[in-house]
C-alpha cells in the first residue's frame, strides 16, 4: 500500500443502500418473531425464521415480502421467498 493513497471499496454502492433499506425493516421482524435472524450473505441479505413458530413465520414471511418490496421498488434488487427465508439480492 502506498502512502498517501486512499482504500477502494469492493463493495458497489448499491450492495450498501441494499442494505441501509431492507435490514432495519428485517430487524422490526426479527424483534418480533423469536426464533428469526437476519443473515448478511455474500450476495444477500436472508431474514431466516427456520426456528420460528411455523405458522406464525410462514404470515409474517409473507408480510415482510410484502414490505421489502415496497420500499425497495426503485433499487436494483430482487426480493425472493424460499423454505423458510426471506433474501434480498442485487439484480443481474
Amino acid at each position: 500500500l502506498k502512502h498517501g493513497v486512499e482504500w477502494e471499496t469492493c463493495v458497489p454502492m448499491v450492495e450498501c443502500s441494499r442494505k441501509q433499506i431492507a435490514e432495519p425493516v428485517m430487524k422490526l421482524y426479527t424483534v418480533t418473531i423469536d426464533g428469526s435472524v437476519i443473515k448478511d450473505k455474500e450476495t444477500a441479505l436472508a431474514w431466516c425464521y427456520e426456528d420460528a413458530d411455523p405458522d406464525f413465520g410462514s404470515c409474517q414471511a409473507k408480510e415482510l415480502l410484502d414490505h421489502l418490496e415496497s420500499v425497495l421498488t426503485n433499487e436494483p434488487v430482487t426480493v425472493k421467498r424460499g423454505q423458510n427465508i426471506v433474501e434480498v439480492k442485487h439484480k443481474l
